[in-house]
């Protein structure tokens, strides 16, 4: 998690209460530019997307804004990078995630779909 940061530009933010850990995200940056990725230029447009590897709020701090201020640091680092999207992967079963980043104005763009193997 560190090393992607250090290594694509991203950043992490911790929250704290009474010298505890309560939370943290992390993110990083991904810059499409033409040239780099033909089958990515064939569908898409250049950009430079801000994509959230990781958020996490103490179950008993959830609710209590933690998450809301984390993604705000988070979001401002990404405009202060002149990022053209705010990004993450959140998976299909945990709704009450789901809920949080539509509340915050984040909107379903891609499905991902999986089986198993083996």
């Amino acid at each position: 998690m560190i090393d992607d940061s250090e290594d694509m530009d991203g950043a992490m933010y911790v929250a704290e209460e009474n010298g505890q850990v309560v939370g943290f995200i992390q993110g990083v940056i991904i810059d499409h530019q033409p040239g780099q990725d033909a089958v990515f230029d064939a569908v898409h447009a250049p950009r430079k997307d801000g994509w959230i590897g990781l958020l996490y709020v103490e179950p008993g701090q959830r609710g209590s804004g933690i998450g809301r201020t984390l993604m705000d640091e988070m979001k401002h680092y990404f405009q202060s990078k002149n990022c053209d999207t705010l990004r993450l992967k959140v998976l299909s079963s945990n709704q009450r995630a789901i809920a949080f980043y539509e509340k915050y104005g984040l909107t379903v763009r891609e499905v991902e779909m999986i089986t198993k193997l083996q």
